[in-house]
């Protein structure tokens, strides 16, 4: 049976990569950290110091984000399971939308039955 200590060293020895994330980012978008680092006003040497890393500040990783207009946390999040919780809000919109359009549907056939049945008359 394992104790507390070593579910966090499991958890910890899980988690993702950071700096492997950005290495694999920069490669796919053919990004030049040259580049990055002027966009984020940070020495080459900092940026390859991120991807060194398997670990990261918040901060940079936020800054990151807004340079590249990428969502690592979002990628980071996705491996969580979906009984985890979160703060964030669904968006219900798209939901509410659904509903209305099923409503719609459903009076758009009552009328279109109306019509048929006058029709025939």
């Amino acid at each position: 049976m394992q104790t507390n200590l070593e579910n966090v060293d499991a958890i910890q020895n899980s988690a993702p990569n950071t700096g492997m994330m950005l290495i694999s980012y920069f490669k796919e978008k053919r990004i030049r950290k040259s580049a990055l680092a002027r966009m984020l006003n940070k020495r080459p040497s900092t940026l390859a110091g991120f991807t060194k890393n398997a670990s990261i500040q918040t901060t940079a990783l936020w800054e990151i984000c807004h340079a590249l207009k990428h969502n690592f946390f979002a990628d980071i999040a996705a491996v969580f399971p979906e009984s985890y919780t979160t703060n964030v809000k669904s968006n219900t919109a798209a939901e509410e939308r659904i509903a209305e359009l099923e409503l719609q549907n459903t009076i758009l056939k009552a009328e279109v039955a109306v019509l048929l049945k006058a029709i025939k008359e």
